[in-house]
Formats: structure tokens, C-alpha cells, sequence
């Protein structure tokens, strides 16, 4: 992203809309967050996203930089070069159309891609992997997800949908996950994974098994269940060792295939600090070569919440090839 120009770019999340408006260095000069009410409907969680957008192009209008596109960063499976979402585990969009409809909205030519590949863009322009190639991506939130720079260009695949990190098969016989498959990273180690687990764990203390202090809790998420086992409940911290554990798994899978200079971790589970890091870092060094885990840095997002949306205004400048030297440059 260069010049004048104002760049905006939308992360489309299970539970949270995230919406940025950038300058040509990345810088924020606005944003805007909203929750997503997946539970309304495909076509509510349109309206939210495309008034979010609106907001955001109108912002730049007036101050002068009036953006030329709109990236979009949306869990897959999609058809990126049509524009639609195809299905998704978190959302209600079945075949949906949204390029074309938030084009037809705004005005502007729409970029739909893959949420885990801005992400990665994000962080190898702007944030924790500023330069680094290889450069993997890895979020572990409401699901997991994931992308991958090489050559300072994003790996989309066919259809921009490589490196659907959370269906990489863990365990063949584990819990059966929202895609149809059993025993996925998302099923075990996702933060509606986890909340799914805590909520088992209190059913079977109501009916006689082992008490937990999640009992208590109003609400049961990633949160709780991480918050419970730092105060020492022995439920919680077995349903957080085990989901870390497989979350750890799933990296060094990703360390040994893509060999990269980096892997960033974004996503709401990394609010658990340390720990989470520590026990990738663990099982990366337990399951990788030496060649491979000797040199590898695993870092936080240096963007936070922001890297999605940040990728996304970038890939929405830039062809869907990736080709324009500027996207490389713009790391360095």
C-alpha cells in the first residue's frame, strides 16, 4: 500500500467483525468492531458487515483518501475468484455471494479472501514477521485457521483455501468436527472446542462425577476454562493441557512441511499468555527436526486483533496472484 490512498480492509470472524481503514504505511486511521450474531442469519451478518464497511470508505472520503477497493477476510472454504463463500463451520453463509453484493453495496471493486492468508499478510507486512520467509500464520480462536507466505507472495491455493489449518486431521477416531471429518484441530484444540469440553465436564459433575469449579461459572468458554485451571481446578486444567497439547501438534505439523522462518500465532486463545507458547514451542521442539525447530521463532501477532483486517485492505490493493513487486517490497 503507497501514496495517499486509504486502504480498507475487513476481518470476518466467528464472533466479532473487525473493520480497519489504513494509510499507504499500515497505519490505522480508523476502525471499526462489531459482534457478528452469527445466529442471525446470513443475511444480517451481511448488513453489519457491509454498514461497517460503509462507514469506513466514507471516513476516507472524507479525509481525502478515498479507497480504490475493499479486502475481505472470511473463513472458508470459498470460491475467491467469483467472490463467494462457499460453506463455513462458524458462520451461516451457505453459497453466498458476498463480493458481488458488497460491490454492488459500496461501489467498489470487492477482494474476498481467505481470513488465515490476510492474516499472514498482515503479519509479514506490518507486524511480528515483518520480512520473514517463510512466514506461517496460525489462529486459534473461535476456530483455527491459518496461511502461509513464501517468496513474499500469500499461498491461496486453487481456490483460496490452502492451509485450512483447522481441518488437518489430529486424532481419526476424535470428536467429530462441524466439517464431517473426526478428530480436526479445530474439534480438539478451537476455542469452541474447548468451551464444548467444559460444558461436558459440568454436565457429568451434576450427575455424580468429578466436581469442578467451572460449575460456577455463568458463562463457559476458553476463558473460563484457562482462568480455572490457573487457580488450580484439575477439570479445567486437563480439558487446557490437552487442547494446548494438540494445538501444539498441529504447529510442528506445519513447522515440518513449510520449514518457515517464523510462525505467528494470533487469536483469541493466546489471551491465555505464556502458556500457550510454551507448549507449542514444546511440542515443536518434541515432534521437528533439529534442521527444522533449530532456528525457528514462534511469536505472538505483533498486530493483535488487527492482522486480519490489515491483510485484508492489502489484498485488497494488490492482484490475486500476489504478482505486484510492491507486496513484497512494502515488508522490507
Amino acid at each position: 500500500m503507497s501514496g495517499a490512498e486509504g486502504f480498507v480492509g475487513i476481518d470476518l470472524g466467528g464472533t466479532k467483525i473487525r473493520g480497519i481503514l489504513a494509510d499507504g504505511e499500515g497505519r490505522i486511521l480508523a476502525s471499526r468492531l462489531e459482534p457478528t450474531g452469527a445466529g442471525r442469519g446470513s443475511e444480517a451478518v451481511f448488513e453489519t458487515l457491509a454498514s461497517i464497511a460503509a462507514s469506513l470508505v466514507e471516513e476516507g472520503r472524507a479525509a481525502g483518501r478515498l479507497p480504490r477497493s475493499v479486502g475481505v477476510g472470511a473463513p472458508g472454504p470459498l470460491d475467491a475468484e467469483r467472490g463467494i463463500i462457499l460453506v463455513t463451520e462458524n458462520l451461516p453463509f451457505v453459497d453466498f455471494p458476498l463480493g458481488p453484493s458488497l460491490e454492488a453495496r459500496l461501489g467498489l471493486p470487492v477482494k474476498l479472501d481467505n481470513d488465515g492468508c490476510a492474516a499472514a499478510m498482515g503479519e509479514y507486512l506490518y507486524g511480528a514477521g515483518r520480512g520473514a520467509d517463510p512466514l506461517v500464520y496460525v489462529t486459534a480462536s473461535t476456530g483455527i485457521g491459518g496461511g502461509a507466505v513464501i517468496g513474499g507472495r500469500p499461498l491461496r491455493g486453487r481456490g483460496s483455501n490452502a492451509l485450512e489449518v483447522g481441518h488437518m486431521t489430529l486424532l481419526p477416531d476424535g470428536p467429530a468436527c462441524k466439517c464431517g471429518n473426526r478428530g480436526c484441530a479445530e474439534a480438539l484444540a478451537s476455542g469452541t472446542a474447548i468451551a464444548a469440553r467444559a460444558e461436558e465436564a459440568v454436565l457429568a459433575a451434576r450427575s455424580g462425577g468429578r466436581p469442578t469449579s467451572l460449575s460456577s461459572c455463568p458463562r463457559l468458554g476458553a476463558e473460563e476454562v484457562f482462568r480455572e485451571a490457573g487457580r488450580g481446578d484439575a477439570v479445567a486444567e486437563l480439558i487446557a493441557s490437552e487442547a494446548l497439547a494438540y494445538l501444539g501438534i498441529c504447529v510442528a505439523n506445519l513447522a515440518t512441511i513449510f520449514d518457515p522462518e517464523i510462525i505467528v500465532i494470533g487469536g483469541g486463545l493466546c489471551r491465555s499468555g505464556e502458556r500457550l507458547f510454551e507448549a507449542v514451542r514444546l511440542a515443536v521442539r518434541s515432534r521437528c527436526s533439529k534442521a527444522v525447530s533449530g532456528s525457528l521463532r514462534i511469536l505472538p501477532a505483533g498486530l493483535g486483533g488487527d492482522s486480519g483486517a490489515l491483510g485484508a485492505a492489502a489484498l485488497g490493493h494488490f492482484s490475486p496472484s500476489g504478482a505486484k513487486n510492491d507486496i513484497a517490497e512494502a515488508a522490507h
